[in-house]
């Protein structure tokens, strides 16, 4: 990577550290240049001000999960195998909460930059479809195959996702998800017992 790159790499995922660790109140020039260890005036060498920084590092951190999720489910085809590869990704996510912790802090900052929010509407969209692209891969073939909406679906598993996340953001309690998880095991084999006996059934 060229050095320019490279700097320019360092930067965002500073800026997403110290979103993470000081919040969105807490996350100036200087602050950012103390986490990642070079002089506040980088910064502006790279970036026109704060705001477009933090439109950048929302994309780069967005991009890299995408990236991870899309490596680790996009050839999963079952319920079940698709749960437990999700919670093997959520358990990576809170390993290194930099990526989930400073969404949240720049979904708050979004109230008052309309080009922060623009950004964040992009990433949810993105998330969504990418969501749907997984429930169709779970019905195709079956019966619901052209009946399930998983445009809608992969739009309410985001907005799921992340109200659970701003609770768990508020209160610190990270059993929810893992709860959603367990509740959900019994529905995935139930749903692979059916599309199993759908596509193993003879043809007529």
């Amino acid at each position: 990577m060229a050095p320019r790159a490279e700097a320019r790499k360092r930067l965002l995922e500073a800026t997403i550290r110290t979103l993470a660790v000081e919040g969105y109140g807490g996350t100036t020039a200087r602050s950012i240049a103390r986490t990642g260890g070079f002089a506040p005036g980088v910064i502006y060498y790279h970036f026109e001000d704060l705001e477009a920084l933090l439109v950048a590092a929302l994309r780069h951190t967005s991009q890299a999960r995408m990236a991870r999720y899309e490596e680790a489910l996009g050839s999963c085809t079952d319920a079940t195998g698709l749960l437990s590869r999700l919670r093997e990704l959520y358990a990576e996510d809170m390993t290194d909460q930099g990526h989930i912790d400073a969404v949240q802090e720049l979904f708050t900052a979004s109230a008052t930059s309309p080009l922060l929010r623009e950004e964040l509407l992009a990433h949810v969209d993105s998330w969504s479809r990418f969501a749907a692209a997984a429930v169709e891969r779970l019905v195709d073939g079956t019966a619901l195959e052209h009946l399930v909406p998983s445009r809608d679906l992969g739009m309410i598993a985001v907005a799921m996702f992340l109200g659970i996340q701003t609770l768990t953001h508020l209160d610190g309690d990270r059993a929810r998800i893992e709860s959603l998880f367990s509740t959900a095991e019994p529905a995935a084999i139930l749903w692979d017992t059916f599309a199993g006996a759908r596509n193993s059934s003879p043809e007529k």
